[in-house]
């Protein structure tokens, strides 16, 4: 895989994961298992590794949910 194809694969991993965090969190309505999440995460983390790369919307860097 290259950086590119990396990089894009970083910004759908972060877009489903918020779209999780908001299910579940401001919708008390999880859309995956908490595995499913896990592993997301983890294959974000995976690819931010091997790039050096941390986008600012990445999940990894942010407590997830809203302050009510």
């Amino acid at each position: 895989m290259n950086f590119e194809t990396k990089t894009s694969r970083m910004k759908a991993l972060i877009a489903r994961i918020r779209a999780a965090d908001t299910a579940y969190y401001r919708d008390d309505a999880p859309i995956m298992t908490d595995r499913e999440y896990d592993q997301l995460v983890d294959e974000l983390k995976e690819l931010e590794s091997e790039t050096g790369l941390i986008l600012s919307a990445s999940p990894t860097q942010t407590v997830p949910g809203e302050i009510l």
